[in-house]
């Protein structure tokens, strides 16, 4: 019997049905320098609202001891996907789950997937870190059951569900047969458990795939090495054999475990990765950043090394979203972890001053040793900027505007000249942006230069990732956006690009003209009709 339909006569309870989508993403792909560029869509499956991590119950719950028992525990953090997926599972097989929970940072993400698990048919246990974890409730890592339930533990870190990811891999091998790929020769996934990493690397070698299988590592080192995850392949093969599957270990694909994406923490997002995030939303595919976000950020860190194009497949193993949840899932909370989230969340409404002035303070320490070393600008005479103001607007115009006619020095003035009339607490605002912009790159980018000694391209991904942050820091990023613009297309330059070609304002004879003047563009002297007097 051919490997395939050995394999696909594994335990299953039939939730992964369909081969989840590929999208091709060729305008990237040619801008990244790449040969091709895939994404595998398992946030589009349709069980468990989706994700790699519905593969895994499917062929899990269908194995004992799951498949008969009536409530199963396991543990993650607080905003853990496997948690939502076991949650969703219990629901749709009228189980219950015991969710044992530690904590990390909270996010949009984070609170999204703790309102769905605590609106379930779950009962929620807290635990201050991993740490505590160890030490108050050992077994839920160390044995395969918990005061007399079932555990599926974290990641579903067990062959049994390594078996559905295993199924993957030749389903991916069917897709490139069909003809709806061409075989890809590097493989990027997220690295955290294990789990999915083994599966796919054994079940692609399996299957013939012939890539390189490159694993991002989202957790800390002693959980992602590659020995641990050849241990979860030699685990998985037994497994397979048991069950009637020619499994062999050695056939698995080469994993290379890749590191440098982790940042300060574990669920810790980081600049790149936000801007990972942003990167796919734009070709309308979501992603988070603590996962699947530093596996694209690495994607994006490689490519830009240059090298011959290659063909690449991104492996989205996310869920999708939005979840539902009860309006009263924080009553279901335990009142440990229902007091740290209410610490946590209990933000002020700020203004715009309160935000940027919060951010210069954050970033006060470092910025008081980075305000020296700025080169000279012979015949700057800006009555609002500073020189090094300048210079952020400089920087910033050469990677938002796209306009290479104009200089980054012709925006600040443009830019300075537009300020001018201003009221004085406007004036403070855009000098507040300012620090924030130039200075903020080590506190919420975790890069130790400033915003104009960065390379074009770190510049972009930092600006991005504050928009990707959402709420008021992408309102910065867009004031600062607009300055640009506004400076950018003032210079009749830029207007053929956009196709203009009038009506003009008296006093300008058209693009070509010598003549033309900003000043021709000003309103005249006086209140405006109808202000206030």
């Amino acid at each position: 019997m051919p490997l395939a339909d050995q394999v696909a006569r594994l335990p299953s309870l039939g939730w992964v049905s369909e081969p989840s989508a590929l999208t091709a993403l060729p305008a990237l792909a040619r801008h990244l320098g790449l040969a091709s560029l895939t994404i595998k869509r398992d946030d589009l499956l349709g069980a468990l609202h989706g994700g790699t991590k519905a593969r895994k119950l499917d062929a899990l719950l269908a194995t004992a001891p799951f498949k008969d028992a009536p409530q199963w525990a396991s543990l993650g953090a607080i905003g853990s996907g496997h948690l939502a997926a076991c949650t969703a599972a219990a629901a749709q097989l009228g189980r219950s789950l015991e969710a044992h929970t530690f904590y990390e940072p909270i996010s949009q993400g984070v609170l999204e997937n703790l309102s769905f698990v605590a609106s379930g048919p779950t009962r929620l246990h807290y635990y201050g870190s991993r740490l505590e974890v160890g030490l108050r409730k050992p077994a839920l890592v160390t044995r395969p059951e918990v005061d007399g339930v079932p555990v599926i533990p974290p990641g579903a870190m067990l062959p049994a569900a390594i078996a559905g990811i295993v199924r993957a891999g030749f389903e991916l091998a069917e897709q490139i047969r069909g003809g709806a790929i061409e075989a890809p020769e590097l493989i990027y996934v997220a690295l955290g458990s294990g789990g999915t990493t083994a599966g796919l690397a054994l079940g692609l070698g399996l299957a013939g795939v012939k890539a390189e299988l490159r694993a991002i590592a989202c957790v800390e080192r002693y959980f992602t090495s590659e020995r641990k995850v050849g241990r979860l392949i030699a685990q998985a093969a037994q497994w397979l054999k048991a069950h009637g599957v020619d499994a062999d270990a050695a056939k698995a694909l080469r994993v290379k475990v890749v590191r440098g994406q982790l940042g300060p923490a574990y669920g810790v997002p980081t600049a790149q990765s936000l801007a990972a995030v942003e990167v796919l939303r734009l070709e309308g595919i979501p992603i988070e950043p603590v996962y699947a976000g530093k596996a694209f950020a690495a994607l994006l860190a490689e490519a830009a090394v240059k090298r011959a194009p290659q063909r690449v497949l991104f492996w989205n193993t996310v869920r999708r979203g939005p979840l539902p949840h009860d309006a009263a899932w924080r009553e279901k909370l335990p009142p440990r972890l229902a007091r740290r989230l209410d610490r946590a969340t209990s933000r002020p409404q700020l203004g715009r001053r309160v935000v940027l002035a919060g951010g210069l303070a954050a970033a006060g320490a470092i910025a008081v040793a980075r305000v020296t070393g700025y080169p000279p600008l012979p015949g700057w005479t800006g009555t609002v900027l500073a020189r090094w103001e300048a210079q952020v607007i400089a920087a910033a115009a050469e990677v938002l505007s796209g306009a290479t006619e104009v200089e980054g020095l012709v925006v600040a003035a443009n830019v300075d000249r537009f300020l001018t009339p201003v009221p004085p607490a406007m004036k403070a605002e855009i000098h507040q942006l300012m620090g924030l912009i130039e200075h903020g790159t080590t506190p919420l980018g975790l890069r130790l230069s400033r915003f104009t000694r960065l390379q074009p391209d770190a510049r972009e991904a930092f600006l991005l990732s504050l928009n990707a942050r959402g709420w008021l820091f992408a309102q910065a990023f867009r004031g600062l956006r607009d300055l640009v613009l506004m400076g950018t297309y003032q210079d009749a330059r830029t207007w053929k690009a956009l196709a203009y070609s009038g009506p003009w304002a008296p006093g300008l004879a058209g693009p070509e003209s010598s003549l033309v003047k900003y000043e021709a563009l000003r309103a005249t002297g006086g209140a405006p009709r109808g202000a206030a007097k």
